[in-house]
């Protein structure tokens, strides 16, 4: 890269990962230029004196006309868009828009390799997006996180109201990452001097527990018995799709991890102590910090 300050694009910045790139990449010697998939939204962090190399453009992901005109005169791209089964189109138009724009680099958001006998459909539709990476002939890095911490407060319905975490993943354990330790290792790259050279990083976080474990550690932040259930995958499945309402590929996704758990081991230490030469954050940490999200509420709460 050259010795002026980068321009980094940065696809997803409103979400778990995206939002706290930004926030890092604020304190640094470069310009951001965050992607908002409506100009209506909310800026997930202020244009002020003190944030003065923040932007940001409203761009429809399905026009590559649009996405060509975001990535106009930057250096970089940070490529994270929603999962979703239109993913892989719209992550192929980014990198092929950001190519005619001039971009040199992408730093993308990926997701764990997923062998047999376990099954993980969003980790193939990822494994496509590389593939076409790999081709485009830009220097890039995509780093593969197991489960972000932060995921956990996609439970909160059923632990605020019940007291209960419902899975199918039995005894097996999963590791878990805090997403600033990945978004750190997304700016470091981002910034990086020196060429990616396909780089593929496996993150991990400080320890794999099961379920149970984490009911327990969520019981004593939030001073409340909070039980773990475990059901078969085809009444999770059900009560996602039925219950939840969740999309038929969303729901499946979510009993495939719990599956993945069970049929392919997960690391049992870090990663980032190697990578960013620091102890990564710790599960605990997280609950303490968050403890207010899991704290068991009235029903009569739930009707405000």
């Amino acid at each position: 890269m050259n010795n002026s300050k980068p321009t980094i694009v940065v696809f997803g910045c409103t979400g778990t990962v995206g939002l706290e790139v930004m926030y890092q990449l604020s304190t640094k010697e470069c310009f951001v230029r965050g992607i908002l998939r409506s100009p209506n939204r909310q800026y997930p962090l202020p244009i002020n004196k003190q944030l003065s190399n923040i932007s940001y453009l409203g761009v429809d992901l399905n026009s590559k006309a649009q996405i060509k005109q975001a990535c106009l005169k930057a250096d970089t791209v940070f490529l994270l868009t929603a999962t979703s089964p239109n993913q892989v189109e719209i992550e192929i138009n980014i990198i092929n828009a950001a190519k005619e724009a001039g971009v040199t680099r992408i730093v993308k958001l990926s997701a764990p390799l997923v062998t047999p006998p376990a099954k993980v459909e969003v980790s193939h539709w990822h494994r496509q997006v590389e593939e076409h990476l790999d081709k485009s002939g830009l220097d890039y890095c995509c780093l593969r996180p197991h489960a972000f911490m932060q995921n956990w407060e996609r439970n909160t319905f059923t632990i605020q109201r019940f007291g209960k975490i419902y899975g199918a993943m039995g005894d097996a354990s999963r590791n878990y990452v805090d997403c600033r330790d990945v978004a750190e290792i997304a700016v470091n790259r981002l910034l990086s001097e020196n060429n990616l050279d396909k780089e593929f990083i496996a993150i991990s976080g400080p320890e794999s527990i099961t379920y149970k474990d984490f009911a327990e550690r969520l019981s004593y932040v939030a001073n409340n018995r909070i039980e773990y259930i475990n059901i078969s995958q085809e009444e999770l499945l059900k009560t996602l799709t039925k219950r939840a309402k969740l999309p038929n590929w969303l729901a499946n996704h979510i009993v495939e991890l719990d599956d993945l758990a069970i049929k392919n081991p997960e690391p049992k230490e870090d990663t980032v102590e190697k990578i960013l030469n620091r102890k990564p954050r710790l599960i605990n940490a997280y609950l303490q910090e968050s403890r207010h999200l899991f704290i068991k509420k009235p029903i009569w709460k739930f009707w405000d």
